[in-house]
């Protein structure tokens, strides 16, 4: 069954408000990026001694200076690391080694990027092993889910751990999980609802109710 990972992007009062109502709904929680801005590792440590059973996932998106940066993460904490598929083959094994020195894992975001598939082949023989088809924020709008991508990478690479990222919804499962993502990451649909809780238990719901389908 897909994973839901929450995407905390605002402050840590605000994430830890949410994570009140939905963390009984959520496989994984996401330090955002935004969030590591305004807090650095403490948001880490924080939600880590708060909620000391789920798994972490910080966004660090590096792309430079791979395994220092990969153990500051992993050293506060974090099960799951983040690296730019668009960064350099160096980069991204330096981010692995830290993650096997740390028993972590590490997420490649293909955000940006003009041929997740070409890049996918590439990345699957560094080593990788989890990749995340993201619409960047910016251009949701114009682009909307890269649903379409992630079905050319499920044909192609069929036992590969698969995540989505971007403007994902609960009107957008039906679409999203006949492709069997590893990871569904959703955000503002949970974040900024009225009820945060209560959105993320239908979202976790319905991932469920396909599984048992």
């Amino acid at each position: 069954m897909a994973k839901l990972q929450l995407a905390l992007d605002g402050d840590l009062s605000d994430g830890l408000a949410v994570l009140e109502g939905a963390h009984a709904s959520v496989d994984i929680v996401e330090i955002g990026t935004p969030l590591v801005f305004r807090e650095g590792m403490r948001a880490v440590r924080v939600i880590r001694a708060a909620y000391p059973g789920l798994r972490l996932l910080v966004d660090l998106k590096i792309m430079d200076a791979g395994e220092a940066e990969a153990d500051i993460a992993f050293g506060a904490g974090a099960d799951i690391v983040t690296v730019l598929g668009l960064s350099g083959d160096e980069t991204i094994q330096g981010a692995l080694a830290s993650g096997e020195k740390h028993d972590g894992q590490v997420m490649i975001d293909m955000i940006g990027m003009a041929d997740p598939l070409a890049r996918a082949a590439e990345l699957i023989g560094l080593g990788c092993d989890l990749l995340c088809l993201h619409t960047a924020h910016d251009q949701q709008a114009r682009r909307g889910s890269p649903w379409r991508q992630l079905a050319q990478l499920r044909a192609a690479y069929p036992e590969l751990s698969l995540a989505i990222a971007g403007g994902v919804n609960l009107q957008l499962l039906p679409q999203i999980l006949p492709l069997h993502p590893q990871i569904i990451v959703i955000g503002s649909a949970i974040t900024a609802a009225a009820d945060p809780g209560l959105a993320a238990r239908l979202i976790h719901e319905r991932i469920e109710q396909y599984a048992d389908a």
